[in-house]
């Protein structure tokens, strides 16, 4: 039989919506419901205008709070799934649609304009999207107008588990405030939304944090590279009396640039270049840190970790899949314990032959660091032309990879070395995946494409016992998704000049609210915006290596920007928010 990838998993999430809470609270959970915890460090100055842990009795609202609009089912919970401790606030699945607003009691400004407002919250997503959106919203009069500190689409991706915080200023005059939790959709489309540990406060006067932080993940040796650092300031007075740095994990300092100035509740964005040598060849981390001596929040001036990979010269590479669907069964399944599956890529995608294949590299999204993966990597040709069917036969295929992988958290692209590179000769590309966890992990997708009818992948999981990449699996079923992939080949050419990596793109601000600034390493042809389902929400043209987007008519929310250049096309994640 031929079963699609994403039906499976429809009616698999179906069967388990209603005994889900029980899965989730297994090791693994409680792991990382551990290790999300985030302490707040209070400075002179700073007052607390409210707070609310939700430590109140479970299955009604926090005393107080009234829910206005649609009935949907806010209460307290005994779950701990925003990063705080049991109870929290939850909104689970129910069949009510339409407008809610979960409204705070009024909470006394006492003189106070420059506030902040503090919130730990996870959204698990459920694999429908018809438009749902969520927000945090504030009221200055009762409820006469709200004004939306934070707005997006649900969409097919969660928001991973994280604490996260909004600077804004009341109206002149303003006395007092509500905050309200927003949910507007079929409330059924999410699997829950949890919230916990809200504060609203007073800032302190000096307080710079990292936001934002990306750049090439393959940079080339010898080849200079762009990174860009979002910094915030959540102090009241404006500063620009600061460093920004890049470093690598071991604390070695690579690149250094002045601060901008900033405005409190603003952000800047600053270009850090760095020319990495051939010592800094493999696996690497680098960091960006805020240096800035009269910060009374330091604890918030690193970002985390950026795994990369710096190739030698002579590295080129070609990337194959434009979709923008977020799959969780391909190429490795971790809804359970083990999977085996397998993916085509064609010749003409491919497009090039007789050259060693050194890496592969996937885009993908996880709720939480996962690390020390067991992966194993087969590659190999064949003339068959879909996976309908039946497998190709391993041993037909070349081991590759046979080792341990590390997810990071959030949306990231992976680069795997292959230990033991690929000759391709111009066949059907035949990649397949075998790994094993122990645990399952519900936070966890991969960038996907579709060829409609064409069975390009085939896939078999399990939660019995790991399965043998030499034996092919008794039970499997086919897709027509496959895995957007980067193949990265050796041409035996050492190349002077720029390097030769994957376009270095960068898009700022993020959140952006009317205009989105897209700079690039190469020459851009074309930019494409697409909703987190993979529908197209806007398409130019572009002549250089610089493109302004009017993003103003944009609905609020995440979006994936795809950059178009003659070398390849470059993936990333972008919000918009008004």
């Amino acid at each position: 039989m031929n079963f699609d990838a994403d039906s499976v998993y429809f009616a698999k999430v179906l069967f388990s919506k209603f005994t889900f809470m029980k899965k989730l609270f297994t090791p693994f959970a409680a792991l990382l419901m551990a290790g999300m915890f985030f302490t707040h460090y209070y400075a002179v100055g700073q007052e607390v205008l409210y707070s609310n842990h939700f430590d109140d009795p479970t299955g009604q609202l926090p005393p107080g709070w009234v829910l206005d609009g649609a009935q949907a089912p806010w209460s307290v919970a005994s779950s701990a799934m925003a990063g705080g401790e049991a109870p929290e606030l939850f909104l689970g699945f129910s069949f009510a649609s339409g407008l809610s607003r979960l409204i705070s009691p009024v909470i006394s400004l006492d003189g106070h304009q420059a506030l902040c407002l503090r919130l730990k919250q996870y959204l698990f997503n459920y694999e429908m999207d018809y438009g749902e959106i969520i927000g945090v919203d504030v009221t200055y009069d009762g409820g006469e107008n709200w004004v939306d500190l934070m707005e997006m689409p649900v969409g097919l991706l969660n928001i991973p588990q994280d604490e996260f915080s909004y600077y804004f200023t009341a109206p002149q005059g303003s006395t007092e405030l509500q905050v309200a939790f927003r949910f507007e959709g079929n409330n059924y489309a999410i699997n829950f939304w949890a919230i916990d540990d809200l504060f609203v406060e007073s800032p302190v006067d000096h307080d710079l944090l990292t936001g934002y932080f990306s750049g090439s993940t393959t940079p080339e040796a010898g080849g200079e590279q762009l990174y860009l650092l979002e910094v915030k300031n959540g102090g009241v007075l404006a500063q620009q009396d600061y460093t920004v740095n890049l470093f690598s994990g071991d604390g070695t300092l690579l690149s250094t640039a002045a601060g901008l100035p900033v405005a409190f509740g603003e952000k800047m964005y600053h270009l850090l270049w760095w020319t990495p040598s051939t010592d800094n060849i493999g696996s690497m981390d680098i960091y960006a840190e805020i240096e800035f001596a009269q910060d009374q929040h330091p604890d918030n001036n690193r970002t985390a970790n950026l795994a990369i990979y710096v190739q030698p010269a002579g590295i080129e590479y070609v990337q194959i899949g434009n979709g923008s669907h977020p799959l969780n069964s391909l190429p490795c399944n971790f809804f359970n314990l083990h999977s085996y599956t397998q993916s085509l890529y064609l010749p003409e995608e491919v497009g090039v032959s007789g050259f060693p294949l050194t890496g592969l590299q996937y885009t993908c999204q996880f709720d939480a660091d996962l690390m020390d993966v067991p992966v194993q990597i087969y590659l190999g040709e064949t003339a068959q032309s879909s996976l309908a069917d039946n497998w190709i036969n391993p041993a037909t295929l070349t081991p590759v990879f046979n080792g341990t992988l590390d997810f990071s958290k959030g949306f990231n692209n992976l680069y795997i070395p292959l230990d033991n590179p690929y000759t391709y000769n111009g066949g059907n590309l035949v990649v397949q995946t075998v790994k094993s966890y122990s645990e399952m992990v519900v936070g966890a997708v991969f960038i996907s494409s579709i060829d409609t009818g064409a069975s390009r992948s085939r896939i078999s999981e399990r939660d019995d016992m790991p399965f043998d990449p030499m034996t092919l699996p008794e039970f499997g079923y086919a897709s027509d998704y496959y895995p957007n992939i980067t193949l990265f080949y050796s041409t035996g050419v050492t190349f002077a000049g720029p390097a030769q990596d994957l376009p270095v793109v960068l898009a700022y601000p993020s959140p952006a609210s009317n205009r989105l600034f897209v700079q690039s390493g190469e020459r851009m042809t074309e930019v494409r915006i697409t909703d987190i389902a993979g529908r197209e929400i806007l398409r130019e043209n572009a002549g250089s290596q610089e493109h302004t987007l009017n993003v103003e008519r944009l609905i609020p929310g995440l979006y994936l920007l795809q950059v178009k250049t003659a070398a390849g096309t470059a993936t990333r994640k972008v919000q918009i928010l008004r």
